[in-house]
């Protein structure tokens, strides 16, 4: 089965107090795994540049910085801020179940 538009954004929030435990890491995984399996070929995502837990969260899992927006949105406080893209293609994922992939950080890649 392929899907209609065959890409995705995604997207999550986790209340404070959960941060830290894998639960944020677990759904993302599975929600890639079940959108890949559907043959989903692209799935993005973006996140606040300053919010390091939600990036590396995306580059453990298998995604690409793509690039970074300076000012890019208004946020509640009144600030603008910058915000980072992340790519994750098909054949990425495919090559991740094989074994573990470097992630940026690992690598000493940079985020700006």
């Amino acid at each position: 089965m392929v899907v209609a538009d065959s890409s995705a954004d995604l997207g999550y929030t986790l209340a404070l107090a959960l941060y830290g435990q894998g639960y944020a890491t677990e759904a993302v995984r599975a929600v890639l795994g079940h959108l890949f399996r559907r043959g989903l070929r692209r799935v993005s995502a973006e996140c606040d540049a300053r919010n390091i837990p939600s990036a590396r969260l995306l580059e453990r899992v298998g995604f690409d910085l793509e690039g970074r927006r300076p000012e890019f949105t208004h946020i509640n406080t009144g600030e603008w801020t910058d915000i980072l893209f992340y790519g994750l293609p098909a054949g990425r994922w495919q090559k991740r179940a094989v074994g573990p992939q470097p992630t940026a950080e690992a690598t000493g890649l940079q985020h700006g």
